[in-house]
C-alpha cells in the first residue's frame, strides 16, 4: 500500500500499518540466498521510510524509545552499506569527469584504486551479512509492535513533525553560515525526513503536500550529490596517492560542491521559510479539515432511488466544508510552485 496515512484510519492503527509494510518490505528483499545491489539499496530504502515515519511519531512513542528504534534501524543499514558506498563513488567520479575538461584526468588515479578494489570483492552481499541483517530485522518488528501510543489524532504527529521542521530551519542555518561537509549532510538528513513525514501527510491534501514532496525531493538530490562528493573527498583525502593528486581530485570536488550549494540555497530557504510554530499550525488545520473534506467522496451514494438527493446529508457535509474553507483561508498560501520535479535517482527514493 502508499506509503502514507489515511486520512480517516486511526494515526495508531495506520502507524502500525505502515511500519509492518516497510518491515516486510525490507526483509522481502533480503530474503533470497544472496542479496544482489538493487535488492540491498531497496531494503536500505524501506529502512530510511521506517526511521522517518517513527520520528513523525516520537512525541507519542515516548523520545528515548523513539531514539532507540531509529538508531538500531540505522545500524541495520549501515551493515547493508560498504559495497554501496563504492559503487556511488565510482559513479560521481563518472559525473565529474562529464562536467570538468580536466575531470577525468584529475580524477584517473583513485579511480584505479576503487577500480582495483572493486575487481577483488564480491558483487552480493554476503550471505552471513544478510542473516545478519534479516535477524535484526526481525527483532525490531517485534519491539516496534509493542510500542505504546500516548496521543491520538494529529496530536501524535505533531510532535514529530515540529522536531523535524525546527531541525531543517536549524540546519539551513548552520549550513550556510558555517558550510562544512557536516553541516551540509545534517541539513541533508533533516530535507529528507520532512520529503517523507510530508508523503506520509499527504492525504490532508494531496495537491498541496505534493508541492512540498516533490520540491523536498528535488532539494534531497542535490545536497545527496554534494554528500557523495564529500565522500569521495574523504576516501582520497586517505588514498596512496601524491599530493598533486590528491589536491587535483579535491580541487574539482570542491568546485562541484559550491555549484550543488549555490542551486539548493533558495530552494531550501523556501522550502522551510515558514516558522515552525505556524508551519506545524497550518499541517494541522489541512489534517482536521481534510478529515472533514472526506465523506464528500461519498455524496454520490446519498442520491435516492428516485433521483432526489438527501439534503440533510449534504447540508451537513457542505457546512463543514464552508467552515474548512473559511478557516483555511486565513492560512497562509501554498509555499512553492507547483512544478514537475524531475525524477529522482534509485539511491534516494
Amino acid at each position: 500500500m502508499p506509503y502514507r496515512f489515511k486520512i480517516n484510519e486511526p494515526i495508531e492503527k495506520g502507524f502500525r500499518r505502515i511500519a509492518r509494510e516497510q518491515l516486510e518490505s525490507s526483509l522481502a528483499e533480503l530474503a533470497g540466498p544472496e542479496a544482489n545491489p538493487k535488492s540491498v539499496h531497496e531494503c536500505r530504502k524501506s529502512i530510511k521510510r521506517l526511521r522517518a515515519h517513527i520520528r513523525l511519531a516520537a512525541d507519542s512513542l515516548g523520545a528515548k524509545k523513539a531514539r532507540r528504534r531509529t538508531k538500531a534501524l540505522g545500524d541495520i543499514a549501515k551493515l547493508l552499506s560498504a559495497r554501496r558506498d563504492q559503487t556511488v563513488m565510482l559513479e560521481t567520479i563518472g559525473k565529474l569527469a562529464n562536467e570538468f575538461p580536466n575531470g577525468e584526468s584529475a580524477l584517473a588515479p583513485f579511480k584505479a584504486i576503487l577500480v582495483a578494489r572493486a575487481e577483488n570483492e564480491p558483487d552480493r552481499l554476503e550471505p552471513d551479512t544478510a542473516a545478519r541483517a534479516r535477524d535484526r530485522l526481525t527483532q525490531e518488528a517485534k519491539k516496534i509492535a509493542h510500542l505504546d501510543f500516548k496521543k491520538h489524532g494529529f496530536a501524535a504527529l505533531a510532535g514529530g513533525l515540529e522536531t523535524s521542521y525546527r531541525r531543517a530551519r536549524k540546519g539551513m542555518r548552520y549550513a550556510y553560515d558555517e558550510p562544512t561537509d557536516e553541516n551540509f549532510h545534517e541539513l541533508r538528513k533533516a530535507v529528507q525526513w520532512h520529503w517523507r513525514q510530508m508523503a506520509l501527510l499527504g492525504r490532508a491534501w494531496p495537491d498541496e503536500f505534493a508541492v512540498r514532496v516533490n520540491a523536498a525531493r528535488e532539494l534531497s538530490q542535490l545536497l545527496g550529490d554534494d554528500h557523495d562528493l564529500a565522500v569521495l573527498v574523504a576516501a582520497v583525502s586517505t588514498a596512496d596517492l601524491t599530493d598533486e593528486q590528491k589536491d587535483a581530485a579535491i580541487a574539482i570536488c570542491r568546485q562541484q560542491q559550491q555549484i550543488l550549494r549555490t542551486q539548493a540555497e533558495f530552494r531550501v530557504k523556501r522550502l522551510f521559510c515558514e516558522k515552525t510554530r505556524d508551519f506545524i499550525k497550518r499541517a494541522g488545520a489541512y489534517w482536521d479539515y481534510g478529515r472533514a473534506l472526506d465523506p464528500l467522496v461519498d455524496v454520490p451514494s446519498t442520491a435516492r432511488p428516485n433521483g432526489q438527493t438527501d439534503h440533510a446529508t449534504l447540508t451537513a457535509v457542505d457546512d463543514r466544508s464552508v467552515e474548512a474553507n473559511a478557516s483555511l483561508g486565513a492560512l497562509k498560501p501554498r509555499l512553492a510552485a507547483k512544478t514537475v520535479a524531475s525524477a529522482p535517482s534509485q539511491r534516494r527514493a
